[in-house]
């Protein structure tokens, strides 16, 4: 069942348009005999004023991106939903072939669940049970925890808030530079948060998550705008996509301090967010706790910088 988020124009469906080419394509078989050259890894060299990393930055942000890479790639970790049941009775109950129906089909056919809920169980980070006080994100691990040297870490070694590499990053026309990037999680999540204008110092009334009404309505009107830039279809909303995607902005992110790919898009990190706004439209939440999330995860200071934790108070 749409809401009132889902209206009219919202999530009409467009059509694509393929290119076409003049050179007959090789069969299938010749391509399978191909051996596929793989390019190596380019080395990380950051120039006085680029936004590509030098020496020791390099290493760290290297260090920690690769072991993070690891856990997408090769534990396929963002795959692993049906094996991490989720701890909130009553959800976590959605199978494979739902991951598949975009989100406003999934919401007409079950009228009134949660979908935060439901999904717990492939998007173990949803927030399966409603959120009454948003504040409480100012607490969150990953606001406070990656600021302690951590040579392992959850994700990946986090070399902390002193030890945390200065590094400047731009993509699809945005651009800031950390004070210390301190893990992969600051490294992937400050960009995508910054793309949305949702860290402390952006586009966001703080003040407003102590009143939930307001903060849902903001949530609201902060996702509308999402679908007016981007007029996502329906089909490219379904928690499978959302969830099986999450490493592609991983991926483009670092490749924006790399080189060695094109950078991630404020679309990619937008349609990431939409699919949250969708799935918490039904219950009027939209993406109110990424929003706090974001708010706290990091913040933007003077001469377009980014800090955390104790540099935000």
């Amino acid at each position: 069942m749409l809401s009132a988020l889902i209206a009219s124009s919202l999530f009409g469906r467009g059509l694509a348009v393929a290119d076409s080419c003049a050179e007959e394509a090789p069969s299938a078989v010749a391509f399978l005999q191909t051996k596929i050259e793989l390019p190596e890894r380019v080395a990380l060299v950051q120039e006085p004023g680029s936004s590509v990393l030098v020496g020791s930055a390099a290493e760290k942000i290297n260090a920690m991106m690769t072991q993070m890479k690891k856990k997408w790639d090769e534990e396929a970790f963002w795959g692993s939903g049906l094996e991490i049941p989720s701890k909130v009775p009553g959800c976590g109950t959605a199978t494979a072939r739902e991951l598949q129906m975009n989100i406003p089909t999934w919401q007409r056919l079950n009228p009134g669940q949660r979908g935060f809920c439901h999904f717990n169980n492939f998007g173990f980070w949803f927030p399966a049970i409603p959120v009454d006080d948003y504040t409480s994100y100012a607490t969150e691990s990953q606001s406070v925890s990656a600021d302690i040297p951590n040579p392992t870490g959850g994700m990946c070694q986090s070399f902390g808030a002193v030890d945390g590499p200065e590094v400047s990053i731009a993509w699809d026309g945005l651009n800031f530079t950390w004070t210390h990037a301190r893990d992969c999680i600051d490294v992937v999540d400050d960009p995508y948060c910054y793309s949305m204008g949702w860290l402390k110092g952006q586009n966001l009334d703080g003040a407003l998550m102590n009143n939930k009404t307001a903060w849902h309505l903001l949530a609201k009107s902060e996702c509308q705008k999402i679908q007016d830039e981007f007029q996502f279809v329906d089909e490219e909303l379904t928690v499978g996509r959302h969830v099986e995607s999450t490493p592609i902005y991983f991926q483009r992110t670092w490749c924006a301090l790399s080189g060695e790919c094109p950078a991630v898009t404020r679309r990619i990190h937008k349609e990431h967010t939409m699919s949250k706004c969708q799935l918490g439209a039904e219950s009027g939440e939209y993406a109110a706790s990424e929003m706090a999330y974001c708010y706290y995860k990091a913040c933007v200071l003077p001469g377009n910088r980014v800090g955390h934790s104790h540099e935000c108070k």
